[in-house]
């Protein structure tokens, strides 16, 4: 291993002292002279459409600032959401929004206003609406094939199977792809399993909810909200007041977990930036525990039926797979077309196939949460190789190197060209060996089974993937004559301390301790430069590298300063613990 300065080296991160003494500052911490609270009304029903409004009672409360209706806010394209809306699709989605002097008067003004709704009809569950003649969560279409919104129904499956609980693989579908000739695979397999499955949908909530707090001063919204990706929200948070980018300051030093449901921030955190507009003052909406239920979004769900081939040696020869999602009502979850994906990387069978459909439902909104579509392919296919090794008697974790990826393992749906992408590395097989001899696997798996009077003792083994990565991100630093090294970075602080622990990457090819560093996040007026996401590991894979360029690019800079002013060439010096210095002569230099 290369020995390095600080990758790998212990350090006390830029925010422990702040968060372990509380003084770190979350959205709802902020405070401003005169601001009001927000407080949501939100839907009773799963699907409704709004009649009539009445704010009148409301609007006569002492106290009372403003009142934030879907009619104040553009429309959005199907299937798409908007903060507020006059049909909701989900009990809890929010219809308008009231800012008061205080949280009190704002649910009391909440409480007096009277909303008539029209009941539409609802469907909770994906089969629900593809039962011909079953309803739809969505007057426009129950899925969307090909970019379009489209009604499918099933009117030629065995409903009475499905009722039984087993999936049937005719029903129509949106997605389809297949690798090699899985029906063939299949036949000349020695053992097919074939198995009904099911992943519930699971909300993310997290620790601080979807809070934000906003104000205008010369022109200007100034924004504090919770978010994973503070570079990366700033256009999206933008767009969503209706304003210039430039005309919006974004802080976000403090991110209390995410999971992937605040990838972007949130679709409400317009609310009190166009609340605060109107109200001329600033306005802080703080959701409570009930409201991030509703609006906090959710893992979808999935529903699948697969049937994998094994030769007698534990080498799987197809594997054929076949998925309904729980899409909730808005927008296009990829979690179906990615958890394929995950299983022939794992797996690596040598034919596959795969075959699905999401449909939309009056449940809440879906976004990506850890490993998106990765996860339901772990949990979802573990207990099935399981099962295959007991059937074939073989070690589940030798079923595992069996199939095995390694080094640069295709994987997944081909391309237009039939051409399947690929990893840029992978050592199962390596782990695989480490973990059989630092966790003495043979005794371990020999407890399985064991009983311990009521209690029974089982021991498994599961393989766990996913692939994810960014380029093309930016990275920043300046030297001031104070000679520190200033740092800058757009990608949130969601608590996994990548903001720095990449920087830090900068300091080590500048070959300077870090504690000549200061780095500058969570604030987009402080030039924060073009960021990843925080999410799916895309910081350790961008800003790692991205910053280390930046530490490179700024060493060379300093060489040529060098050999400007002392004669030489860039390449006659070096630079190293907060100097540059001649090579072989380190008395000689700059300070």
């Amino acid at each position: 291993m290369a020995d390095y300065k600080l990758i790998g080296k212990p350090y006390s991160t830029a925010d422990l002292v702040a968060k372990a003494t509380g003084r770190a500052k979350y959205a709802e911490d902020f405070r401003a002279d005169g601001m009001l609270f927000a407080k949501l009304l939100v839907s009773p029903m799963p699907h409704g459409r709004v009649r009539s409004i009445d704010t009148s009672a409301a609007e006569a409360m002492p106290g009372v600032e403003a009142i934030l209706t879907a009619d104040d806010l553009p429309a959005a394209d199907a299937p798409n959401e908007t903060s507020l809306t006059n049909e909701p699709k989900y009990e809890g989605e929010p219809i308008l929004a009231v800012a008061a002097v205080d949280e009190t008067t704002a649910a009391d003004a909440i409480e007096a206003i009277r909303v008539d709704m029209e009941p539409l009809p609802f469907a909770v569950d994906p089969l629900d609406s593809l039962r011909p003649g079953g309803p739809d969560a969505r007057l426009d279409g129950n899925t969307m094939i090909n970019r379009e919104l489209a009604t499918v129904k099933w009117d030629n499956v065995d409903w009475a199977a499905i009722d039984r609980g087993e999936m049937p693989t005719d029903g129509a579908i949106s997605e389809e792809w297949e690798v090699g000739d899985v029906e063939a695979g299949l036949a000349e397999a020695d053992m097919v399993l074939d198995e009904t499955l099911f992943h519930q949908s699971m909300g993310h909530q997290p620790m601080e909810t979807r809070t934000a707090m906003a104000y205008w001063q010369n022109g200007k919204c100034y924004l504090h909200v919770s978010t994973q990706s503070t570079q990366r929200t700033h256009g999206a948070a933008a767009r969503g007041i209706g304003i210039a980018p430039e005309d919006l300051v974004l802080v976000s030093e403090y991110c209390g977990g995410g999971f992937g449901s605040k990838i972007f921030g949130f679709i409400q955190m317009n609310i009190p930036a166009l609340l605060s507009q109107k109200a001329g003052k600033p306005v802080m909406m703080r959701i409570t525990r009930q409201d991030e239920h509703f609006i906090g979004r959710a893992r979808p769900g999935l529903q699948g039926r697969v049937r994998i081939g094994f030769r007698r040696d534990g080498r799987i020869t197809a594997m054929d797979m076949f998925a309904v999602q729980d899409n909730g009502p808005y927008g296009q979850s990829g979690d179906f077309v990615v958890w394929p994906d995950m299983a022939s990387l794992m797996y690596m069978p040598l034919s596959h196939r795969f075959r699905g459909i999401s449909v939309y439902t009056n449940t809440p909104p879906r976004s990506p949460q850890r490993a998106p579509g990765g996860l339901q392919a772990v949990s979802m296919f573990a207990p099935l190789m399981q099962k295959a090794a007991r059937q074939l008697d073989i070690d589940p974790l030798e079923l595992i190197r069996i199939n095995a990826p390694a080094g640069q393992a295709k994987i997944g749906r081909p391309d237009e060209n039939g051409q399947q992408g690929n990893v840029t590395s992978a050592f199962v097989s390596e782990i695989a060996d480490l973990a059989e001899e630092q966790l003495d696997w043979p005794a371990m798996r020999a407890r399985s089974g064991q009983r311990n009077g009521t209690k029974v003792t089982g021991v498994g083994v599961a393989l766990s993937s996913f692939n994810a990565g960014a380029w093309g991100m930016d990275g920043l630093l300046t030297i001031r004559p104070d000679g520190r090294v200033y740092i800058q970075s757009g990608v949130g602080n969601l608590g996994t301390e990548s903001v720095f622990d990449t920087a830090r990457c900068a300091m080590e090819a500048l070959k300077t301790d870090w504690d000549q560093a200061e780095v500058i996040w969570g604030d987009t007026s402080k030039h924060l430069p073009w960021s990843t996401v925080q999410a799916g590991s895309t910081t350790t894979w961008a800003h790692t590298r991205a910053n280390y360029a930046a530490g490179e690019d700024a060493k060379r800079k300093l060489q040529e300063i060098a050999a400007r002013d002392l004669g030489g060439s860039p390449d006659d010096y070096d630079v190293a613990d907060g100097r540059v210095f001649r090579r072989g002569a380190r008395s000689t230099g700059l300070c």
